[in-house]
């Protein structure tokens, strides 16, 4: 008897759907940094290769100094003088909250640890999420926007003749594929 019910819960469960989803494609990150200067103007640096990639509900992101672009001489200088080489983060995205599959469009926010050399501090990055889901794949549009402290996050205490608080925002287009 022990045989049989064995034998019908086994079954049972070979019968129940199994999705498995791999990330096919995460392409690299679009970055924009905004920066309003002590005379009023604004000025902005950029990257194309922010990469920003994602396990389960772990998100880890690394920008390499070197990738960042700007034709602002304050901004050029600023980046000539920076410390170190990359700014690393790294955030746990809230349960329920994005998973790469039956998610349409979805809005929340992730509490980010940084690491810029020996500095370490948290920032928050809003996500807001756009799917277009298709038969074979997923394919969803990332875009991410924050603040940092350049004194506090980075350790920048110069004067820079920027303002302290600098925004940013990432664009992300990452597919998966459910086999």
């Amino acid at each position: 008897m022990k045989k049989y019910i064995t034998c019908i819960v086994f079954l049972s469960l070979s019968y129940l759907p199994a999705y498995s989803q791999n990330i096919t494609a995460a392409f690299p990150a679009k970055l924009q940094v905004y920066f309003m200067k002590t005379d009023g103007t604004q000025a902005v640096m950029s990257s194309e290769k922010l990469s920003v990639a994602y396990d389960q509900l772990k998100m880890n992101g690394e920008l390499m100094i070197n990738t960042l672009e700007s034709d602002d001489a304050s901004l050029k200088s600023l980046l000539d003088s920076a410390a170190y080489d990359k700014i690393t983060f790294a955030g746990i995205i809230p349960e329920g909250q994005f998973v790469f599959q039956s998610t349409m469009n979805n809005r929340f926010s992730v509490e980010s640890e940084i690491l810029y050399g020996e500095l370490q501090s948290r920032i928050l990055i809003s996500y807001d999420i756009n799917n277009r889901n298709t038969s074979n794949s997923n394919t969803f549009d990332i875009t991410c926007t924050g603040s940092i402290s350049l004194s506090e996050n980075l350790g920048i205490t110069r004067n820079t003749g920027l303002d302290d608080k600098v925004s940013f925002q990432f664009f992300q287009n990452v597919q998966t594929k459910t086999y």
